[in-house]
Order: structure tokens, then sequence, then C-alpha cells
């Protein structure tokens, strides 16, 4: 009787154990299994999610609360300490959301996306010349960068031209894992995550309410960091715009390795074009690479207007053309020398195994979700994830909570 302290008859201890075992553990089944045999706590499955589900619609309201601030502008930064270097990663991640008023299960279920972003504090060192003016021996390197590719996007290695599916990737492995840190980075130090499942446009909202908490807006140097999608930079175009707009490298090798599978026949071939443009992007020649696409392209003759829709998706045509638009589009982002000379980041490798813990708890084949637990399960995994100890915090503040100050209670009361 001595535990009955909350409203599911937990002590505070206990409830923080299922909160965070159901936040970390890929499934409200492991959780179960994981309490009943470290913690002896036998507790169904369904209550875990009950209860980590209330917890997430806690930390959504927190969430929305301080995007009305920040839109009012009113939210002030919790952090005083200028960062020497802010940075905003953002992408997206798969999950299943089933049909509307289907109940549990599958009915009507459909892969969508998740927007994930990623705020980190950085140090930072500049150098007074480019510190890696050549070409990594990693990307010269044809069966890492195959792999590396690969793991991205799914896409086999030179000599195949079939372009990826969704099946064909295991979400859990990936080449970005073995991305070589050993080069000259920013050390990351505090990162903390934003993930919704609502639209780009509410999304910014808060991720700009979440950076301006911690104080990002007067960091000393800011960069953003995504993957070359429109609505990735105009979420930086509106909400940060001091911010250093960056593509990430890796991203850009993805699309050149495409587009020279299209341009060329033969591995080989493929494989030489691949480490010409590769070599020149890194050294910042970008408007040398975009020549030599149009003249691939334009070689290659027009997409015929009234065929487009028909084309296959393996027509080299089709390739290049979006190949070459994307380098085009995303060029002013693309100077990797000064971005490494003043330590600025140039890759998106944390951002892509933050998106990868974020679909090891909502994505899978077997895991189907509703629009609103999809969104208070993301809250849950966001703050356990994040490295500023919000949700102990906010456990230990909760409505209900019986950490809670007599004095603070009394008030939220009155209130």
């Amino acid at each position: 009787m001595g535990l009955r302290l909350s409203p599911h008859n937990y002590s505070p201890s206990v409830l923080s154990k299922i909160v965070r075992s159901s936040a970390r553990e890929p499934s409200f089944q492991e959780a179960s299994d994981v309490l009943e045999d470290l913690a002896e706590l036998a507790i169904s499955p369904r209550q875990a999610s009950h209860i980590a589900h209330e917890v997430g619609q806690q930390l959504q309201v927190q969430r929305d609360q301080q995007v009305e601030q920040f839109q009012a502008h009113t939210l002030q930064a919790h952090v005083e300490t200028r960062p020497a270097l802010a940075v905003v990663e953002v992408d997206g991640g798969r999950l299943q959301i089933r049909g509307q008023g289907g109940g549990p299960g599958a009915h009507g279920a459909s892969w969508c996306e998740d927007k994930i972003a990623m705020l980190a504090t950085a140090a930072i060192i500049p150098s007074d010349s480019d510190p890696e003016p050549d070409l990594p021996q990693c990307y010269r390197d044809r069966e890492y960068v195959e792999k590396l590719i690969r793991g991205m996007s799914g896409a086999g290695p030179m000599g195949e031209t079939s372009l990826p599916r969704e099946a064909a990737v295991d979400p859990t492995v990936s080449a970005v894992d073995n991305e070589n840190e050993s080069r000259q980075k920013p050390e990351l130090l505090v990162r903390t995550y934003v993930a919704t499942m609502r639209s780009s446009e509410q999304f910014g909202p808060m991720v700009a309410a979440a950076a301006r908490s911690r104080n990002f807006m007067d960091a000393l140097n800011r960069a953003f960091v995504g993957d070359g999608s429109a609505w990735i930079w105009k979420l930086q175009k509106q909400y940060f715009p001091s911010f250093e707009a960056i593509v990430d490298f890796l991203h850009v090798l993805g699309h050149l390795f495409a587009a020279a599978k299209a341009a060329a026949t033969g591995s080989e071939a493929r494989w030489e074009l691949f480490q010409g443009w590769a070599e020149a992007c890194w050294k910042g020649q970008v408007r040398q690479v975009i020549d030599q696409l149009r003249g691939l392209r334009d070689r290659l003759g027009p997409l015929p207007d009234a065929e487009v829709g028909d084309l296959d998706n393996d027509d080299p045509r089709r390739i290049l053309n979006q190949e070459t638009n994307y380098v085009e589009h995303n060029q002013e982002r693309m100077d990797y020398p000064r971005y490494r000379q003043q330590g600025l980041p140039w890759t998106s490798s944390h951002m892509e195994s933050t998106v990868k813990l974020f679909n090891r708890r909502v994505k899978g084949s077997e895991k189907f979700w509703g629009q609103s637990g999809a969104e208070t399960i993301l809250q849950l995994r966001a703050a356990f994830l994040s490295e500023d100890d919000r949700l102990d915090k906010h456990m230990k503040t909760r409505p209900h909570s019986p950490f809670r100050s007599y004095k603070t209670r009394k008030n939220s009361k009155a209130a």
C-alpha cells in the first residue's frame, strides 16, 4: 500500500522506470519484458502503453505552449551562455499510420514521414586554411562508397542500374555509422531533439522555439545542415536565416553516384565520372560539375513533354535531369572548403544516426500507429534521447507528480 503514490498506483521511481523503458525499447511488449526481468515489475504492455502515451501527451502540451510563446515573442532563452557553435540538422523518418476509425491493427495503413530535428551545441576549431583540401581516401574506396550509398538510399553498386526500393534497405544498418570520425569535425556537446507527425509548416516553429529556448540565435557561430530537400531550406530561410545553410556532403555524393550511373555505360566509366565530380565538389568547384552534368543531360536529349509521366524511373534522361537540378538548386550551400576552414559541419551523419534512433522505436513492418499515438510516442522518444535531462525533470514536475512542492500543487489548483 505504501507504493500507491500516483494515479497509476506506482511509486515515482517505478513510474519513471515504466516511462523510460517504454521510450527506450522498440515496443511496449519488450518494455514490459525488460521491466519484469530487470525490475521484477509485472506490468502489461497495454498498461505501459497507457502510461507512456499519457506522459507523451503532457510533453506535447508543453511543446505546443513553447511554440505559442515563441510566436507571441514572449519565449525566453533558458540558457544564458552564448554557444560557440549552434548546429541545427533536419531530416525525416518513416513509420506506418493506420487508417482512421479502423481500430488497432493494420486497417488502411500507409507509410508516412515523421519530421525530426537535432539541435546541438558544439566546439569549433577554425583554421587559417582548408585543413583537408583533398578528397579523403575513404571516398576513393569504391567498396566503401558503394556501402555508404546503399546505407543511405538502398542504391546498388556501379554495375547495377535499378533504383532503390523501400524494402531494399535494412534501417538498422548504415555505412554512415562507419564514417571516419577521426577527421576534424565539430565536436557535438549537448544534443536535444524535436519530432512530429505534423506538416513542415507546423514543424518549423517547433524547431525555432526549441532553438530559441537554448539561446541558439545568439550563438557566436551558427550552422543549419540538411539533405537538400526543398522543404528543409524553406524552413531554414524562414526561421534560421542567420545560420550558414549547408547541404550534407554525403547526400551530394549519393546524387552524384546516381548521375554517374545514368550518364555512363560500364562500372569503370561510371566510377571514374563519379570520382571526378566528388573531387570537384569537395574542392568547391561545383560550377564545373554543373556544366558537365548539363552537357551530359543535353546530349541525351530533352524529356518529351507528352511522355514524362510514362517514363521509366530508370530512364537516364529523367535521372540526369533530376540530379542536375539537385546540384543547381543547392550549389550556394556547397562551399565545403570554407566550411572546413571555419570549423563548421559539412555532413549530417549525426542526423542520419538520429533518424535511425527514432526509427528503432516507431518504424517496423509490424508497427501501426494512430496519428495521435504516433505524435505522443515521438515526444516521449525525443525527451528520452535529449541530453538536457528533460524527461527526468518532467517526471518530477509533471501534473500529479508527488515530487512537486506543496506550494506548486496549491498554485496549480488555484489556477
